[in-house]
C-alpha cells in the first residue's frame, strides 16, 4: 500500500475528509499538468499537426463520412475527434491543446486509480510523476498526437474496470447477492473501453498480455477459466493487430519503402531501443524530437551486447523473484510488452525517418515510472520517501516546463533539435519550410540544400527546394528539383499541386494545367479543384472553371468562398451562354448568410448578382452597403470599384467582365 495510505490506518479520517482526499488528489493532478504545459496555451501548430487535423483527416476532406469510415483507415476514433475539434476551433490552435492537455490529466488520474486497485506503493506519486514526466511533452504538445492522448485513458478504463471485475469475481466477494451481476457489467465496461482505445490508436493492442501478467503478479498463477475470459481481448487486440498491419502496408507505407532489415538486425536494434526509452524514463535529459540514427548491420557480436545485459536483469530479479524481483519482473514485463510494437519487429510508417521517438513510448512509460516510485516507496521510510517525491516532482516539474517552452513555437523546436542532432534533416526541412513562409528565402534554400545532403533522396524536400527557388526566380534550379520529387514520388498529389503552382507562375500555364489534372486525378480534394479553378480563371477558361466550382459547392455546400467565386462567375462572365443570374443570386445570397452579410466583398459579389437577374434596386442598395464596409474595413481601392459599380446599377446595367 502506499505510504500515505499507511500512515493514516490507525486513525481513519472522518468521512467528509475521506470524500474529499480523492477530489484533492484530482486537483492536484490537474494543477501539476497546468503548471507544465500552460506555455503551450493559446499555442501553435507544430510539423504536421494541421495536415493530420485538416489536410488529411478522410472526415475532413470529404474521402469518407462518419458512416462509411469505418475500418477503412487506421486511428478512426482520432479522425472523429479531429473532425469534431475543427467544427469547433477551426483554425485556432488553443481549442486543440486544452482538449489535449485535460486528455492527458485524465491519464495521470485514471493511473493514479488503477495503481491504488493494484495496491502499489506510492500510487499518486506516480501518477504525478507521470503527470509531469518531460518525455510525455511531445504527445501532449502536439496536437497531432491526440491519438495518443485520446488512446491511453480508455486504454486506463479498461484496465481499471478489468480490475473491478476481478474483484468482484473473487471467490470471497462472489458469493454475496448481486456481486457476481456487477462484475459482468465492469466486465462489459473493460471490453467496450479497450474497444474505443483501440479504434483510437491501435498500439494499444498489448493490453490483454498485460492483464495475463497482473494475474501472474497477483496470485503466481493463471487458471482456465480466467484465460477464457481474457480471450475476447485477446480476438480484438489480434484483429486489430492485422487491420492496422495492412494499412500501414497498403495506405502509410504504399509509396515508400523502408531499409532492408534482417531479424538479426532488428533483435540487436531492439536490445537498443529497450535501453533507450527505458532511459529516458528514469532520467529523461536531452530530450529530442528527432534523435540520431543507429547503424543497423550487425559487425560485431557486441550489437548484442543491450539485449543480453537486458536478459541478465531480467534473469538476476527471476532468481529473486519470491522477494522483490516479482515486482521488477512484473514491471518490465509490461514495458516490453507495451513497447513490443514499436521495437522494430512491425513495419510502421515512422520508420521511415525514426528508430526511436518519444511519443512512441507515452503508454509504455507507466510501467517503468510506477516501478521506480514503488521502489522508492518501499525501500524508504515514510518521511524520506514525501521528501524525495517533493523533490522528484519538482525537478521534473521544472524540465518538462521548459521542454513545453521548446515546444510552443515551432522555430524553437525545429532549432533546439538541430543544435542537439545537426543530422536532423527532417527538422533542417521544416526549418527551411518555416523560413519560406516568412520569406526569407535565401535561408530557406540553406537549409532545404543542407537537408538534403543528410538524404538526398528525399522528395518532400527537393519540393520544398524548387519552390523556395522558383519564388526567387531560379526557374532552372527549380525544374531540377521538381523533376527529382517526381522521379523518386511521381504520384503524389502535394508535389503536382506545388509544380503546378510554381509553373503557372513561371506563365507555363498549358504545363501548369496538365499537374492540376492529374493532381486531381491522384487526389480529388477540394482545395486542389479550387487552386485549379484560380488557374482556370488566370487563362480566361470560364466555363471549366464554373463547372469545377459548380463541383465544389456540390461537394461542399456549406463553402462560402467556393459559393462567391461560383456567383461571381455566373454574374460577370463575359460569355452569354456562361451567365445565369438566379443561380448567382442564390450562391451569393448562401454565401452572404454563411458569413452573416459582414464580407464586403461577398455583399459586392450579391450585388453583381442581383444586377444580372435584373433586380437593380436591390443592387444598388446591396452596393452601397459594400461600400461603407469596404470603407469600415480601411479597403479604399475595393470601396473605389464599386463605387464605379453603383454607377452601372443606377443606370439599369449589370457588369459584364470585359464589357
Amino acid at each position: 500500500m502506499n505510504h500515505f495510505e499507511t500512515t493514516s490506518a490507525a486513525a481513519p479520517p472522518p468521512a467528509a475528509r475521506a470524500r474529499l482526499q480523492p477530489l484533492l488528489g484530482v486537483l492536484a493532478l490537474a494543477a501539476l499538468v497546468l503548471a507544465v504545459y500552460y506555455p503551450l496555451l493559446p499555442g501553435v501548430f507544430l510539423m504536421d499537426d494541421h495536415r493530420l487535423i485538416a489536410d488529411d483527416n478522410p472526415l475532413v476532406n470529404g474521402q469518407f463520412t462518419i458512416f462509411n469510415i469505418w475500418f477503412q483507415t487506421d486511428f478512426i476514433l482520432s479522425n472523429l475527434a479531429f473532425q469534431a475539434q475543427w467544427l469547433l476551433w477551426g483554425e485556432h490552435p488553443g481549442g486543440y491543446h486544452a482538449v489535449n492537455l485535460a486528455l492527458h490529466a485524465l491519464s495521470a488520474v485514471l493511473l493514479w486509480r488503477v495503481l491504488r486497485r493494484l495496491r502499489v506503493p506510492g500510487a499518486w506519486v506516480a501518477a504525478a510523476v507521470f503527470a509531469v514526466h518531460p518525455v510525455a511533452v511531445t504527445s501532449v504538445a502536439r496536437i497531432a498526437e491526440l491519438k495518443n492522448t485520446l488512446s491511453l485513458p480508455f486504454c486506463l478504463l479498461s484496465l481499471w474496470a478489468w480490475l473491478r471485475y476481478q474483484d468482484q469475481i473473487a471467490p470471497a466477494a462472489s458469493s454475496a447477492p448481486g456481486r457476481r451481476s456487477t462484475g459482468n457489467t465492469w466486465y462489459t465496461l473493460a471490453l467496450l473501453a479497450f474497444l474505443l482505445a483501440l479504434f483510437a490508436k491501435t498500439s494499444v493492442v498489448m493490453l490483454p498480455p498485460v492483464l495475463l501478467f497482473i494475474l501472474l503478479w497477483r496470485h503466481g498463477r493463471i487458471t482456465l477459466a480466467e484465460v477464457w475470459r481474457l480471450v475476447p481481448f485477446f480476438v480484438l487486440a489480434l484483429a486489430f493487430g492485422i487491420l492496422s498491419a495492412g494499412f500501414q502496408k497498403y495506405q502509410a507505407l504504399a509509396d515508400e519503402t523502408l531499409p532492408a532489415q534482417s531479424f538479426a538486425e532488428r533483435l540487436a536494434l531492439a536490445g537498443r531501443i529497450l535501453w533507450f526509452y527505458l532511459g529516458k524514463d528514469v532520467c529523461p535529459l536531452s530530450l529530442n524530437a528527432f534523435y540520431p540514427l543507429w547503424p543497423v548491420t550487425i559487425t560485431s557480436p557486441l550489437a548484442y551486447l543491450p539485449l543480453l545485459l537486458f536478459a541478465a536483469v531480467l534473469a538476476v530479479a527471476w532468481r529473486f523473484r519470491q522477494d522483490w524481483g516479482r515486482h521488477v519482473l512484473f514491471g518490465l514485463a509490461c514495458f516490453v510488452a507495451a513497447l513490443f510494437p514499436v521495437l522494430g519487429f512491425f513495419a510502421g510508417q515512422y520508420q521511415t525517418w525514426l528508430q526511436v521517438s518519444d511519443h512512441l513510448q507515452y503508454l509504455p512509460m507507466l510501467a517503468p515510472v510506477a516501478l521506480v516510485v514503488a521502489l522508492l516507496a518501499g525501500g524508504l521510510g515514510p518521511k524520506t520517501f514525501r521528501l524525495v517525491a517533493v523533490l522528484l516532482l519538482a525537478a521534473l516539474t521544472l524540465l518538462a516546463n521548459q521542454r513545453a517552452r521548446i515546444f510552443s513555437h515551432e522555430e524553437t523546436l525545429m532549432r533546439d533539435c538541430l543544435a542537439k542532432n545537426p543530422a536532423a534533416w527532417g527538422a533542417e526541412n521544416s526549418l527551411g519550410t518555416i523560413l519560406a513562409k516568412r520569406q526569407d528565402y535565401p535561408a530557406a534554400i540553406a537549409a532545404f540544400q543542407t537537408a538534403l545532403t543528410y538524404q538526398p533522396a528525399d522528395p518532400i524536400t527537393h519540393m520544398n527546394l524548387g519552390h523556395a527557388q522558383s519564388l526567387q526566380g531560379d526557374f532552372v534550379g527549380a525544374e531540377t528539383n521538381f523533376q527529382a520529387a517526381l522521379a523518386r514520388q511521381p504520384i503524389d498529389p502535394e508535389t503536382r499541386r506545388q509544380y503546378a503552382s510554381d509553373l503557372a507562375l513561371q506563365g507555363r500555364n498549358p504545363e501548369a494545367r496538365r499537374q492540376w489534372q492529374i493532381a486531381l486525378a491522384l487526389k480529388s480534394d477540394v482545395q486542389t479543384r479550387l487552386n485549379y479553378v484560380g488557374l482556370l480563371y488566370q487563362t480566361g477558361d470560364n466555363a471549366q472553371a464554373i463547372t469545377q466550382l459548380r463541383r465544389v459547392v456540390t461537394e461542399k455546400p456549406g463553402l462560402s468562398q467556393a459559393l462567391n467565386n461560383l456567383a461571381w462567375l455566373l454574374a460577370t462572365c463575359g460569355d452569354d451562354r456562361l451567365r445565369n443570374g438566379a443561380e448567382a443570386v442564390r450562391d451569393a445570397e448562401q454565401a452572404c448568410a454563411l458569413t452573416g452579410y459582414k464580407q464586403a466583398g461577398f455583399l459586392g459579389t450579391l450585388a453583381a448578382a442581383y444586377a444580372e437577374a435584373g433586380r437593380f434596386p436591390e443592387a444598388v442598395s446591396t452596393c452601397q452597403r459594400t461600400i461603407q464596409q469596404a470603407r469600415a474595413a480601411g479597403q479604399t481601392q475595393f470601396a473605389n470599384i464599386n463605387a464605379q459599380l453603383l454607377q452601372l446599377y443606377h443606370a439599369g446595367r449589370p457588369y459584364h467582365a470585359g464589357g
